[in-house]
């Protein structure tokens, strides 16, 4: 007779702090990669399920003892939340550059075909 472990959610959050926090790294790091593809879709899932994890990693007070490694899992975050600030930034203005190049198309579209009727 085997037992068999109950399965887990591929995003449950389980173990210390300090695997938890290393999962929040490792999410932030997708992210950075898809940002970096312009997948922005799957950013946005992923940070929902990081902002999740953050919230149970630090529901409860860091003692003065792991102060130290939590502080450097946070710096290595806001390094990589930075990055992907920046691609998100730089997607925006793409975005917006090619919505103003379509209105723009439109524009002078509909101003031929008033003039040629």
């Amino acid at each position: 007779m085997s037992v068999v472990a109950p399965k887990q959610e591929p995003h449950a959050v389980t173990g210390s702090r300090s695997e938890q926090l290393q999962q929040v790294i490792d999410l932030s790091q997708q992210m950075l990669e898809m940002a970096q593809g312009g997948k922005w879709e799957a950013v946005a899932e992923l940070e929902v399920r990081r902002k999740q994890l953050v919230a149970v990693c630090f529901q409860h007070p860091t003692n003065t003892q792991n102060a130290p490694e939590v502080a450097v899992s946070i710096r290595e975050i806001l390094s990589l939340n930075q990055q992907i600030s920046d691609l998100v930034r730089g997607g925006r203005e793409q975005l917006t550059g090619e919505i103003h190049s379509r209105n723009v198309g439109r524009a002078a579209t509909a101003a031929y075909l008033n003039h040629a009727r």
